[in-house]
């Protein structure tokens, strides 16, 4: 028998993998604009659906909570039935559902069906980084991983590019739904590539599937290395992997999340920590921070960030044009430039550190960030502040995420990123609601309770890279 990741090392990271490596960066590119580009969606609808700072956070709120209620059942399902199976059918469901909230009039239907597409996107937030993980050989896995990241990037310059052409018109529907519909797009060419995509073949030999997992092999080795070229030529007759679940052991989703959380509770609960902190920052901040900065654009002296919104009330739109001009597109097109550039600069990086080291670094980063925020005057450095806070940490938490993948095994991959990706949505959820409700009152509470979040953050205790033997039945 062979083991499958020295397979993989025969084979190459080839033509199957960049076509996997492309849906997944297109699915990536529409999950971000349904979550971090959103907030340009709402910057655009503010006027027409009433969105004041609760609105904001509510909205914000009832979507990730609908993606932490579902990440268990998704991770279960992607388990038993499988990474692609799963990401396609959530993906199709959660596409047609933002195509409907285009369409809607008023606020608490589109809340609703905001809603309704993160219950269906949390599916591929928990299955995507798993699928394409499990096509590469663990050598490469940080950096490809890494690679997929960018995506984040250029969706961030993406949304506002689009944004800056289209909400400045005064166009029937609103430019803001237009904006709404283009961004499904990215989405929909990654489906249209993964219908032609095999499962993962690790998930076929965690469910015992010796035959489909030779198949799907067969088909990697002849798109990578060229039709004449099969696995028995290479010697592959048959596959295995480390830590296969036993035909004899016992399972069952309820035993083995109890093995997870008992028998590995140290490291399950660094990571809770560490996923809570970091996405809850990450990911809900990048909203808020052109909530700000549309909300402070028509001050002309230079202040404070928090003392431009003493003067703004929590339950008010703000003094914002309903219709945004291309130059107040113009931080988030560099915001997205920067974290681009981050995640070009952090594969770089990985060549010579480790992922602990570099989250670490990251970490300190944002304390920085967080501090600067209670002196800084200028807009431009409130604005390089707030990068500071935020990018780092969306780094961060995808470097987290691989270190995860190289811990778990197989068959426990889906039950253990939907227990995280609960645990990152709970931190974006009570970070958004919290901000809401305090941004307009204690500003500088707000941003300096961070700084305490951060250092409670229990990275250092990691170990530099984790064996393969950390996790076992």
């Amino acid at each position: 028998m062979s083991d499958i990741d020295e397979v993989f090392t025969k084979l190459g990271f080839g033509k199957m993998q960049f076509i996997i490596l492309l849906s997944c960066f297109n699915l990536q590119i529409w999950m971000t604009n349904e979550q971090l580009g959103f907030g340009v969606i709402i910057a655009g609808a503010s006027c027409e659906m009433r969105i004041h700072d609760r609105r904001l956070a509510w909205l914000m709120a009832a979507s990730f909570a609908a993606q932490m209620v579902s990440c268990f059942l998704w991770g279960e399902l992607a388990d038993v039935y499988g990474r692609r199976k799963i990401i396609m059918i959530t993906s199709t469901v959660a596409n047609i559902v933002s195509i409907l909230s285009a369409c809607v009039p008023e606020f608490w239907g589109f809340l609703f069906l905001r809603s309704v597409g993160g219950f269906f996107i949390a599916a591929s937030v928990v299955s995507l980084m798993t699928y394409l993980s499990e096509f590469t050989k663990i050598s490469l896995r940080p950096r490809v991983l890494t690679i997929m990241s960018f995506s984040l990037g250029v969706s961030m310059i993406y949304v506002p590019c689009l944004a800056g052409v289209l909400l400045p018109l005064r166009t029937e529907p609103s430019s803001w739904r237009i904006l709404l519909l283009c961004n499904q797009v990215p989405g929909i060419i990654g489906i249209i590539i993964l219908v032609f995509l095999p499962e993962s073949p690790k998930y076929y030999l965690s469910i015992n599937n010796q035959e489909k997992a030779m198949q799907v092999m067969e088909k990697i080795c002849r798109m990578n290395k060229g039709k004449k070229v099969t696995l028995n030529s290479l010697g592959v007759e048959s596959l295995t992997q480390p830590r296969l679940r036993q035909p004899t052991e016992k399972h069952g989703s309820c035993y083995e999340t109890k093995v997870l959380l008992l028998n590995h509770a140290k490291i399950m609960w660094f990571f809770f920590i560490i996923f809570f902190s970091l996405s809850g920052l990450g990911f809900a901040l990048p909203i808020w921070m052109l909530r700000v900065r549309v909300l402070t654009a028509t001050f002309t002296d230079w202040d404070t960030m928090c003392s431009h919104l003493d003067g703004i009330k929590a339950d008010s739109p703000g003094r914002t044009e309903c219709h945004l001009t291309y130059e107040q597109m113009t931080d988030p097109m560099i915001h997205g430039c920067v974290v681009l550039a981050l995640f070009v600069v952090t594969s770089v990086i990985l060549t010579w550190l480790s992922r602990r080291w570099v989250i670490i670094g990251y970490i300190c980063i944002s304390i920085i960030g967080c501090v600067a925020l209670n002196f800084m005057e200028h807009p431009n450095l409130i604005l390089i502040s707030f990068f500071a806070i935020i990018d780092p940490l969306i780094c961060s938490v995808r470097l987290a995420g691989s270190m995860l993948i190289d811990l778990v095994p197989t068959h426990l991959r889906g039950k253990v990123f939907a227990l995280i990706s609960m645990t990152g949505r709970a931190g974006i959820l009570i970070t958004s609601v919290y901000v809401g409700y305090t941004l307009s009152y204690i500003c500088y509470v707000t941003f300096n309770i961070f700084i305490l979040v951060l250092i409670g953050c229990h990275v250092y205790w990691l170990p530099s890279e984790f064996q393969r033997t950390s996790f076992t039945n």
